[in-house]
Formats: C-alpha cells, sequence, structure tokens
C-alpha cells in the first residue's frame, strides 16, 4: 500500500471532511471570510512531480473574496514531535510557491496565503515551537532578518470532540475514535456515527473510508480486537448485551453480599431474605447505571441510548 493510499489520506481526500476540519478547528473569523463551498483538491498539474513525493502532504486550495488561498496539510504519523517541524513547514512551502510559479498557477509578484497545518496523532504531546522565528539565534541589529514562518498544529489525541460530535462533525468523528483507541466504547462511538452516515446516500464512500480505516488502524490494539462498528452491528450489539449482563452480575453479587451482611445483622431469616432482596436490586441498579454512563460518556444520545437498552429516555435519565 503506497502512502496516499493510506485510510487516514484518503479520508481528509474528501471535501467535506476537509470542510469540517475547516470549520470545527481553524479561527471562526478566517472560517467566514473562506468560500468553504469552493473547496478543490490540487490534483497532479497542479504541482510538479519533486514536490508530489513530499510523502506526508495534501494541498486544497479555497477562495476568500476573488482570491485564492493554499490550505497545506501535513499528515504525521509519529510517535512524537518532530523537532525539526518548524524548518520542514518553511522548507516545504518555499517548494510549493516555487511549484507554482513553475506551473503558472500563481505569479511571482503575488503569491496565494498558505495555511500550513500539521494533523499529529503521537501519544506525547506536541511541545515543537510553532515557529522557525523562535529556534533562531540573531544579534539584535539583525533581527528583522529572522524569517517568521508560524504553522498551526492539531494534537489530535487532546483536542475537545465531542461537542463537534453532537453537530455531526465529520472530523470530530475521526478524532474521537482515535482518542478512544484501545478502549471498548470506541464501538459506541463508531456505532453511533455509523447510524447517522448510513442515513445519508452522499456520506456512503466516506462511511466506507471510515471502515477501512478503523479496519487498517483501530481494529486490533496490542491484545484487543473489536469488531468494526462500521460493518458488523450484530456483533457489536452482542458485545454491548454482554457489557450489561456483566455489569449487572457485578451489581447483583455486590448487593447480595451487601444484603446477607444486613440480614445476618438483623439475625432473623426473614430479615436476611429482605435484605439480600434490597441488596440484589440495589447491585443490578447500580450495574444498570454504570453502563449507562459509560454509553452517556461516549457520547450517546439519550435517544441512542433508549435504542439499544430498551429502556425509556426518562428511565435512562433518571438511572444516570
Amino acid at each position: 500500500m503506497t502512502d496516499f493510499d493510506h485510510p487516514y489520506k484518503r479520508l481528509f481526500s474528501y471535501p467535506n471532511m476537509m470542510a469540517d476540519l475547516i470549520l470545527g478547528y481553524l479561527d471562526p473569523e478566517l472560517v467566514e471570510v473562506c468560500d468553504i463551498s469552493s473547496l478543490k483538491r490540487c490534483n497532479g498539474s497542479y504541482v510538479t512531480d519533486d514536490f508530489r513525493e513530499r510523502e506526508d502532504d495534501l494541498i486544497w486550495k479555497l477562495k476568500w473574496g476573488d482570491r485564492e488561498m493554499v490550505l497545506y496539510l501535513l499528515i504525521e504519523f509519529q510517535s512524537g514531535p518532530d523537532p525539526m517541524m518548524h524548518t520542514r513547514i518553511m522548507s516545504y512551502m518555499a517548494l510549493l510557491w516555487q511549484d507554482l510559479v513553475r506551473n503558472g498557477a500563481a505569479s511571482p509578484y503575488s503569491l496565494p496565503g498558505i495555511i500550513p497545518l500539521v494533523l499529529y496523532n503521537g501519544e506525547e504531546p506536541w511541545n515543537v515551537p510553532h515557529n522557525v522565528r523562535e529556534v533562531i539565534m540573531m544579534p539584535s541589529p539583525a533581527g528583522h532578518l529572522v524569517p517568521s514562518v508560524p504553522y498551526l498544529v492539531l494534537d489530535e489525541l487532546r483536542l475537545e470532540v465531542f461537542p463537534l460530535l453532537d453537530s455531526k462533525n465529520l472530523a470530530a468523528c475521526l478524532f474521537a475514535l482515535e482518542q478512544f483507541a484501545g478502549d471498548e466504547r470506541i464501538m459506541l462511538i463508531g456505532k453511533g456515527i455509523n447510524d447517522w452516515m448510513t442515513k445519508e446516500p452522499n456520506l456512503k464512500p466516506l462511511c466506507d473510508e471510515f471502515s477501512l480505516y478503523f479496519e487498517k488502524s483501530l481494529k486490533s490494539i496490542g491484545d484487543k480486537n473489536y469488531p468494526n462498528p462500521f460493518l458488523e452491528t450484530t456483533m457489536l450489539a452482542d458485545r454491548i448485551s454482554k457489557w450489561r449482563e456483566e455489569l449487572k452480575a457485578e451489581g447483583k453479587a455486590i448487593g447480595e453480599a451487601i444484603g446477607e451482611a444486613k440480614g445476618k445483622a438483623i439475625g432473623e431469616a426473614k430479615g436476611k431474605a429482605i435484605g439480600e432482596a434490597r441488596g440484589k436490586a440495589i447491585g443490578e441498579a447500580r450495574g444498570e447505571a454504570k453502563i449507562l454512563t459509560r454509553m452517556k460518556e461516549a457520547g450517546m444520545s439519550l435517544f441512542e441510548i433508549s435504542r439499544i437498552t430498551g429502556l425509556s429516555e426518562d428511565e435512562i435519565a433518571h438511572l444516570i
């Protein structure tokens, strides 16, 4: 599989995926002046072979007013931050401008603006300076000669996702799956995403890409294997049912222990029976509340939880 074929990059080759990335995570004032509907992926005729060989590039253009701007997306599949990212960004931007001029897509006297955006999904927080200017040492009299080339970073594992997840932002959906990798709640999140995406016919190809990404990158984490929520809905339902039964059993055991202790303290068989029954009920309720809370924390609505569990929304709200 070539680097371009990586399912993550395939996802950000869709205009609606890029649109939601811009709408959800870039400066609202910038978004306001941009024509999101004009988003267009730069094809092979837009940049030269030399620049297309850069491994981590996705290049989009969009309009602001009567001008065009370039969104340069660099995706980092690294476990830690790259300490030379500021220099790489400066180099890539210069190469891109050269290619645009060479192809006649821009004039050397009027270059398009470039927004360099780094998508980073490493475990270690991003701690590299966001501007090459911060690392260049220069005596004060020559300070005006130091280049300033800032770039933006989306540190995916530490982004806020749930408010945007509720509004069905596609980029937030992807980042939420990333954040819950290795956690069983990823299936609840994935199922919620799949449920609304499958109701939108125009999202069918993108939903397939989400499924491919899950299969390639999230299905097996360490010794854990999860059913694909974009495909194996029956297995997912079985797993959720299993969680509920396990938690009920756990609650029942706790409740029976509590009840038995209370019954023994009373010292009567009747008291023990009453205590066990009451404790069992308390324990099962606690187990039920625990799984419902997990589902709510995973970003599921009361309607979705009700559909899966069979409980009414009022019952769910009471238990949570």
